[in-house]
């Protein structure tokens, strides 16, 4: 009984050390824990887990960029454990904080340019979008299954294919469903109208959209019609495709 008393009171000393040492660690560790196939991650990281701050990758292969500004984190201990992140795109700092249900991520707003679309898949690079993002998300638990997940919006939307034209300005909604995400595209107004509906997991996804020109024979927009796909009964039928290991 005693040797076992004295192994498990050595075990509890060991994970007790590696708790109270792992904040100190350095920050690099956090670029091998994160998924190789997210659109955002970290390039680099500088300072410990517990304080530090790198810089963040959108996109993948040759489509990859670096998103202007460091992002930097802080964690604090109350009233709950926390972690603080900060970038200059975020209105507010984002909390993503311990709670009885679970961790849980602040509601919260940020603001950046829609050229940041063309890093996310090789048809809205060729659009080549203009204009501003205007991203929200409501607080949730990072484990929900269902509910609200962020709202997008592409205002002042442009393309250089429709140099002449404003397109107008669109809503995509993003919703939780199991381990998968919903989205849902809309117009808000302008000339070009955009809809579509998909859906994205773990292994990839689908998006299948339309496009169409408001007023018919306008021929403002004709190149970015056929760019985005073919054309059925006066409207441009277009279809984002990606699984965890290509895109399409």
């Amino acid at each position: 009984m005693r040797k076992l008393a004295k192994i498990a009171f050595g075990g509890l000393l060991v994970l007790l050390l590696l708790l109270i040492s792992l904040p100190f660690l350095p920050a690099r560790l956090m670029l091998a824990w994160q998924p190789e196939q997210s659109p955002l991650r970290l390039e680099t990281a500088h300072g410990t887990l517990a304080s530090g701050q790198g810089l963040l990758v959108v996109g993948s292969g040759l489509l990859t960029r670096t998103v202007p500004g460091p992002v930097s984190w802080r964690w604090r201990l109350t009233p709950w454990p926390q972690m603080e992140l900060s970038h200059a795109w975020l209105d507010q700092p984002l909390r993503v904080q311990a709670s009885w249900q679970g961790w849980r991520i602040s509601g919260q707003s940020l603001t950046a340019p829609a050229a940041l679309l063309g890093r996310l898949h090789p048809l809205l690079q060729t659009v080549q979008p203009q204009g501003q993002l205007q991203l929200r998300w409501p607080s949730q638990a990072i484990a929900s299954g269902t509910g609200p997940l962020l709202e997008l919006d592409w205002r002042g939307a442009r393309s250089a294919l429709a140099a002449q034209a404003e397109l107008g300005d669109y809503q995509l909604v993003l919703s939780r469903q199991g381990q998968g995400v919903q989205l849902a595209l809309r117009s808000l107004a302008g000339d070009l109208t955009l809809a579509g509906q998909g859906q994205w997991g773990p292994n990839g996804g689908h998006f299948d959209g339309r496009a169409q020109a408001k007023q018919a024979g306008d021929q403002r927009f004709n190149d970015l019609l056929e760019a985005l796909g073919p054309q059925r009964q006066g409207v441009t039928h277009w279809r984002i495709a990606t699984t965890t290991s290509k895109q399409e």
